[in-house]
């Protein structure tokens, strides 16, 4: 299947802090997703496509896949959001940065 945009929900939207201290202009969101689509569906280079518009790079996706079988839930950070080519995502790490 495809991405289904209106089940892409925008759950926080913060304003990127500076090192400096100070606000910039760009934002980091937090969406919830839910589909019937598997994970491995989800997470192909693309998937993302139809939501290019409104994703930026660093944000966060909790989704929830495979609705209508055994539920997976998976949280994804969004990768690239180029202007043109594949909108991708990766698995959330609890890595430090």
């Amino acid at each position: 299947m495809s991405l289904y945009l209106q089940a892409l929900q925008r759950l926080h939207q913060t304003l990127v802090g500076s090192t400096a201290g100070g606000a910039k202009t760009n934002t980091s969101s937090v969406w919830r997703y839910a589909t019937d689509d598997a994970a491995a569906t989800v997470e192909t280079a693309g998937y993302f496509n139809g939501a290019r518009s409104i994703l930026t790079v660093g944000d966060v996706i909790i989704a929830s896949m495979v609705m209508s079988g055994a539920p997976v839930n998976k949280q994804y950070v969004v990768l690239t959001v180029p202007a043109s080519g594949n909108v991708t995502i990766g698995l959330q790490s609890t890595a430090a940065g």
